[in-house]
């Protein structure tokens, strides 16, 4: 229960800094309702795709033609410091993470990624809304990249990646107005992330980094939060039912402007 305990600590700690030096003020509180029961629904979907991928991706390294991958992880465990192959694992899966990000933006994934922008006030506890394939988008890196570069931490490395997630998930939707200076070049912060959470396409097509900001520099994603209206509206700009939105299908019956409204997201993607 201490993974838990360490994971709620941040979250508590985030979410007095949000009540002293908030981002954004809104009309309405958030659905803490909506967020409980999506953590509940995200962890049943992490352990259904994890028990999934255990019996697949996992036994990828036995497989005729994969033995490559057991030689590298075993370089990996034995001859690199676990501080190392710890760094280097964080900035690659950093990487792996901002493009399937950006897939689940296409047209072909995108109702399995709306859940995740569906909230309209932004706060630390409001980025755990997912649907089973994104769920399975996120693991499906990990899991691959833990096959290569295994961080032979014990303890230590289990914790320190489990603190950078909490930090990542927590503080990228937190409602804070928190400036860095020029660390913000190299790292996301709250106000860069909400960008991306805008219910204008032309904003949540961009800003995908998870912990650094060089893709999007690269890949020509970036939108400077500086340059965007001062509390833009947030969440979809069209209307799907909460059980077809967290199981990551489209609006069963939806009218002209909402139909105009998903075109458009895809237009500007």
């Amino acid at each position: 229960m201490w993974p838990v305990g360490i994971y709620l600590t941040i979250g508590l700690l985030i979410h007095l800094a949000e009540k002293r030096w908030p981002l954004r003020s809104y009309e309405t509180s958030a659905n803490w309702a909506v967020d409980a029961f999506a953590i509940l629904f995200g962890s049943a979907a992490t352990v259904v795709v994890r028990n999934v991928f255990s019996h697949t991706l996992e036994r990828l390294p036995h497989a005729p033609g994969f033995a490559w991958i057991s030689a590298t992880s075993e370089f990996v465990a034995n001859d690199i410091p676990w501080p190392v192959a710890f760094v280097v694992s964080i900035v690659a899966l950093d990487f792996l993470l901002y493009f399937s990000h950006r897939l689940l933006h296409t047209r072909y994934l995108w109702h399995t990624h709306a859940a995740h922008h569906s909230s309209q006030h932004l706060y630390w506890f409001s980025g755990l809304r997912t649907s089973p394939i994104h769920v399975a988008s996120q693991l499906f890196c990990g899991v691959l990249l833990g096959l290569l570069l295994p961080v032979n931490g014990g303890m230590t490395g289990f914790v320190a990646g489990l603190i950078v997630y909490a930090c990542i998930q927590h503080f990228n939707h937190a409602n804070l107005n928190w400036r860095f200076g020029r660390l913000e070049w190299l790292f996301v912060v709250s106000r860069y992330h909400h960008v991306h959470h805008g219910a204008d396409p032309k904003l949540n097509n961009s800003n995908f980094g998870f912990l650094l900001t060089i893709w999007d520099r690269m890949f020509g994603t970036y939108t400077n939060p500086d340059h965007v209206p001062k509390n833009f509206p947030l969440g979809l700009n069209y209307d799907v039912s909460w059980p077809r939105l967290f199981i990551g299908l489209p609006p069963r019956a939806i009218d002209r402007s909402a139909a105009s409204a998903v075109e458009e997201r895809h237009s500007a993607g």
